[in-house]
């Protein structure tokens, strides 16, 4: 019983603790942003996609260790010696539902099962997505002739260097994206074949393929679970497509880097958007929320920014990222787990009720 009122316990204020903190980080994100928008601070794109990521993951892994840390003694602690560290009054397992005492148990339950249906429509969602993408790629055909046989010939080149297979879709709708986490597959259409220049294409091929190095499809997966754990979701949401925006403005500068033609970058970003805008495609439309990363952007803020920006690479190349990678956040990710790790098994072995006496002196506060 007691594992059984734990568990529910640790969901409510997993959920509580979350909302709390991603409204505090979202609060400080919008200022950032506002900044960045207004030119008053201009950093790396890359430096912003690392803060909009921080600002999705921090929320439900600072919540994750504190609810641990917190109510886990509680389990394996005998009575006798969970009364000589608790001070009076004692209890059994509160923390947040200190402050929502009037709403239990009816609360807690509503927590749990808001967290257990959004897990579930993220699953399905992502699983619709990919199983929508499947369909269309079940009707590629890679020998496909009518595009310009040096266009596919560039195709098979840059994809080869990058690793990644191709899929050419008979469609005068100029398409492009990368499917898929680990064996990702390069999406092209014939109308964007015809439509852009050899140079153009070549911009528009090195920048989905930074898309493949950098794992971004697998990344933009794990972040927008992330974004589901608390009560601030829709917020959380807003965070991922600003990401979304910095992680293709990071793919530009890459593509720019590796074929000095910025000019013909933005070039193909101008004819792709006017196409879309003027175009409708005769199938299904294609999923890239969750499982795909496309080259021309949603909106038209984004598309803006990406061309500005491209633009002034053209007067300032040494600016231009050559490679991308996300080495540096993969070792800050790697730390910050590994240091909450080691701290919480410090706590729990040496000084089990710290942090939730530390938790229960500040929602004394609060109340």
């Amino acid at each position: 019983m007691l594992a059984r009122t734990a568990l529910v316990t640790a969901i409510e204020n997993f959920v509580l603790f979350s909302t709390l903190i991603s409204l505090g980080i979202f609060t400080v994100v919008v200022i950032v942003r506002q900044i960045t928008i207004r030119e008053i601070w201009q950093p790396r794109a890359e430096s912003i996609a690392h803060l909009y990521a921080a600002a999705l993951v921090i929320p439900p892994l600072a919540s994750l260790w504190l609810v641990s840390a917190a109510l886990l003694p509680r389990l394996w602690m005998t009575p006798q010696a969970f009364a000589a560290e608790h001070s009076a009054p004692l209890h059994q397992l509160h923390l947040l539902g200190e402050l929502t005492f009037a709403l239990e148990p009816a609360l807690a339950y509503a927590l749990v099962s808001f967290l257990v249906l959004l897990a579930s429509f993220a699953a399905w969602s992502n699983l619709r997505g990919s199983w929508r993408v499947s369909r269309v790629i079940g009707r590629l055909d890679v020998q496909a002739v009518a595009p310009p046989p040096e266009q596919v010939a560039l195709v098979n080149v840059v994809a080869g260097n990058a690793g990644l297979s191709v899929g050419l879709v008979m469609s005068e709708y100029p398409v492009t994206f990368v499917w898929g986490f680990r064996q990702s597959k390069l999406i092209l259409s014939s109308g964007l074949l015809r439509m852009l220049t050899s140079a153009e294409l070549t911009g528009v091929l090195e920048h989905e393929a930074a898309h493949h190095a950098r794992r971004d499809n697998l990344i933009k997966l794990l972040l927008s679970l992330c974004s589901y754990c608390s009560l601030a979701f829709p917020l959380s949401r807003v965070i991922v497509g600003w990401r979304a925006t910095e992680v293709e403005m990071i793919c530009d500068e890459v593509a720019a880097a590796r074929t000095s033609r910025p000019l013909e970058i933005a070039e193909a970003l101008v004819k792709l958007r006017r196409q879309t805008l003027t175009s409708q495609l005769s199938s299904e439309p294609l999923p890239t929320r969750a499982i795909a990363s496309s080259f021309v952007s949603d909106s038209a803020l984004a598309f803006q920014r990406r061309v500005g920006r491209l633009l002034t690479l053209v007067d300032a190349p040494g600016s231009m990222s050559p490679d991308g990678n996300q080495s540096y956040a993969a070792r800050a990710g790697a730390f910050v787990f590994a240091t909450s790790l080691v701290t919480l098994s410090v706590i729990l072995l040496f000084a089990p009720l710290s942090v939730h006496l530390a938790a229960e002196a500040l929602i004394q506060i609060l109340k």
